[in-house]
């Protein structure tokens, strides 16, 4: 890798984490919504939210961002 091309990869702004966007209760809200009405699978990813300790919680928030942003509701977002 050409030094130009490194130097423009490492120089990207770094997408922002579900966590660094919603807040706890935000995130939280969003968790009961999918456990209430997301399916089995977000059902699940909820349930593990719920029981994971603060490591854990970044671990899914990382992997699962998008489909807690899905249940995160426009009221949630504009307070």
């Amino acid at each position: 890798m050409t030094n130009a091309i490194q130097h423009t990869l490492t120089n990207l702004p770094r997408p922002m984490r579900v966590d660094e966007k919603y807040d706890n209760t935000q995130l939280h809200r969003a968790a009961q919504k999918m456990q209430a009405s997301g399916g089995h699978f977000a059902s699940s990813i909820a349930q593990a939210y719920f029981y994971a300790d603060l490591h854990n919680r970044r671990k899914l928030l990382d992997a699962f961002g998008d489909l807690f942003e899905r249940f995160v509701s426009q009221e949630d977002t504009t307070s």
